[in-house]
């Protein structure tokens, strides 16, 4: 990535440490992953529940010292022997997002009450909703929470939208740790969530369970990115990819490209960025099929396992953080792992290009012309332009699988965070439509992209005197679109968008922690195209028993 991981390694210490660490949610060495989060909908009255935390909520009132409680909360509060003291002592704010927490509160059947304030009834947020759910979870601090949250009126949402927001906002919020410590104590995990509602509908259970499943599959992509690089190689993705096809009828299957494969498929911009690295790409080929014959959407993900700039060495203040460039590649094999388990009616295949980028007396040098896939030649003026060049690769292969569309994802430029910072993923793309979908989904999940320019004045930047085209552009400029136009010569005929995610898919700071974006935008994306072209393609479970023949036929 300028500015700022299948395969197989001979590396010596590619074995990994490795198998034990493979745990979807590991709390350190040797140790057992936590439970398996649930949903439930509970039809009783807040007054009446039993559990370790109730959260209920709180709009503005007529003057500063009073408030308006929502129904469910003003159930709970007439059970509330001082809920007028902490009104009139101004404890309780309406403030959206402020939290309240009543520890072992008298007349309630609870160990916490979380009172979080709402603002103007009638104001909501979709925003404003996620932060509500995420500042009472976090105040809770408790491994099942029951939510009320029903009455809470979103602008233009429904109770389904707001009951999978809600499930995958909280096990989220209190998420397990990624730590391989000895010594580590796990601090407050997220693994019930109760809906609390006057009537149990299907609509809304379906709904929690999605955003359950959402959160585990967001889990499980910042796994595999805050993984040390040591242990989360091309090699390791590869084979956690493989273990996830083992179980029979799940729709799932993958092909994986050894370096003989891949060099048999010419690919030249995996080999050039490889060849630097002693340990070995591979490509991934992660499919699900719920859809019978249907075309597919085809995911394409950035897998750099490590980033060291290769030749055109990063500095080392903040290399560290590197290992993030392949959060492209988890957010990608992730979106089709959770289409499989939430059962969506599509065809979607992930490709992921995997390697490291490392300077060696075998790397690419400034100035090498490379021949990629398709036969174009590349000129190399930057060797820490290397996401574009397996990109490039992956996207020419994309036409095989003949898709409906392609989206990919990478970590890709530092432009794009100076450009929209982490607020917005940077969205190009060569289809209008597609570009309306992948905003609206983006809206709906509150995963927002913003999308950037694309055009001939970026691809003239890209002219090269010795070579068809060169990796950057040859003077200062919007480098994030120059990138996007890199990409698109080499994107199939066929509505295509570039997501890159350079400023949302780990944060920039101490902490240095993957975010999962944009999985909730892809996921969102997958279900719009379910409901509205694949629903009459083929039954769900015929095309599932079909795909899980094929899936085991692949794997002997």
């Amino acid at each position: 990535m300028v500015g700022n991981k299948a395969g197989f390694s001979r590396a010596a210490g590619s074995k990994m440490p490795g198998n034990k660490h493979r745990a979807a949610f590991p709390v350190g060495p040797g140790k057992k992953e936590i439970k398996k989060m649930k949903t439930e909908v509970q039809i009783t009255a807040a007054s009446k529940v039993k559990g370790a935390a109730l959260i209920v909520g709180v709009y503005e009132g007529k003057t500063a010292k009073t408030v308006t409680w929502t129904a469910a909360g003003e159930n709970a509060a007439a059970k509330l022997t001082n809920a007028a003291a902490l009104i009139k002592a101004g404890d309780i704010s309406t403030t959206p997002g402020k939290t309240t927490v009543l520890l072992q509160p008298a007349g309630l059947g609870v160990s916490r009450l979380v009172i979080v304030g709402l603002g103007k009834a009638g104001a909501m947020t979709q925003d404003d909703y996620v932060a509500a759910v995420k500042a009472a979870v976090k105040a809770a601090g408790t491994s099942e929470v029951i939510l009320a949250a029903e009455d809470w009126t979103v602008t233009d949402r429904d109770e389904a939208w707001k009951a999978l927001t809600a499930a995958r906002t909280a096990f989220c919020t209190l998420a397990p740790k990624i730590t391989l410590k000895t010594a580590h104590t796990e601090g407050a995990v997220l693994e019930k969530l109760v809906w609390l509602s006057d009537k149990k509908t299907k609509a809304v259970a379906d709904a929690l369970e999605a955003g359950r499943i959402e959160a585990e599959n967001i889990h499980w992509a910042r796994h595999l990115a805050e993984l040390p690089p040591n242990i989360c190689t091309p090699h390791y993705i590869a084979q956690t990819v493989k273990e996830l096809t083992r179980k029979r009828g799940t729709g799932l299957s993958v092909k994986i490209l050894d370096r003989k494969a891949i060099e048999k498929a010419k690919m030249g911009g995996v080999l050039g960025v490889s060849k630097g690295s002693a340990v070995e790409p591979a490509f991934i080929e992660f499919s699900y099929n719920g859809a019978g014959k249907a075309a597919p959407v085809v995911l394409v993900g950035k897998g750099i396992t490590f980033d060291a700039g290769g030749i055109s060495l990063k500095p080392a203040r903040g290399m560290d953080e590197m290992k993030f460039d392949m959060c492209g590649a988890a957010v990608m094999l992730a979106a089709v792992k959770a289409a499989a388990e939430l059962k969506l009616p599509v065809n979607v295949t992930a490709l992921v290009a995997a390697c490291e980028n490392m300077p060696s007396g075998t790397a690419l040098k400034p100035s090498d012309v490379i021949t990629m896939s398709d036969g174009k030649t590349v000129e190399i003026l930057n060797t820490d332009a290397e996401g574009r060049l397996i990109l490039a690769d992956a996207l020419v292969r994309a036409a095989v699988f003949k898709p409906a569309a392609v989206v990919d994802a990478a970590t890709l430029t530092g432009h794009i965070i100076v450009a929209l910072g982490s607020a917005h993923s940077g969205l190009f793309a060569n289809d209008s439509r597609l570009a309306a979908e992948l905003k609206a989904a983006g809206d709906t999940a509150c995963d927002s992209v913003w999308r950037m320019p694309l055009g001939k004045d970026y691809t003239e930047a890209l002219k090269s005197d010795v070579a068809d085209m060169a990796n950057i552009g040859a003077a200062a400029g919007p480098g994030a679109s120059i990138a996007a136009a890199f990409l698109e010569a080499f994107a199939p005929k066929c509505p295509w968008a570039h997501l890159d995610v350079a400023g949302t898919a780990n944060t920039h700071s101490g902490q240095k922690k993957a975010t999962g974006r944009p999985l909730p935008l892809l996921l969102a994306w997958l279900r719009s195209r379910a409901a509205e072209e694949f629903k009459d393609a083929v039954p769900a479970e015929k095309a599932q028993k079909t795909s899980a023949r094929k899936g085991r036929k692949a794997a002997k």
